[in-house]
């Protein structure tokens, strides 16, 4: 069952993120203030971010087997807590690559829902 739950919250948190993106606001700030990387495809950025909920998914899967937590409120717990990672790393990129606070506030939001959404989902398959 756990298996179903990493799949399911890899999908579902992939689309918070494309969601977040998506919002004119967000998107334009992100357009203004980020420099695209040469060379790499939107098929291979797309490819990025979902391996990246799949194994932040696998992540919380293993944490939430490993210490016996199970239910969506523990998982979800669990995924705000684990929200201090990409806290930290995006500190480091603001104080010394002079990232845009307000970049760095959208990457933010976007792990925190992603965490807690993988979180509240691999909780529930979590036995």
């Amino acid at each position: 069952m756990i298996v179903i739950g990493i799949a399911l919250a890899t999908v579902v948190s992939f689309l918070a993120s494309a969601l977040l993106y998506a919002v004119p606001k967000v998107s334009s700030l992100v357009a203004r203030s980020s420099t695209p990387r040469p060379g790499l495809s939107t098929t291979a950025q797309i490819g990025s971010v979902a391996v990246r909920s799949l194994l932040a998914s696998c992540l919380v899967a293993g944490l939430m087997l490993a210490a016996g937590w199970h239910g969506a409120g523990t998982g979800a717990l669990l995924g705000l807590g684990l929200s201090t990672l990409p806290l930290i790393l995006l500190m480091g990129g603001v104080v010394h690559e002079n990232t845009a606070l307000p970049v760095a506030g959208v990457h933010l939001l976007d792990w925190v829902l992603k965490l807690t959404i993988i979180g509240t989902i691999v909780g529930i398959f979590a036995r």
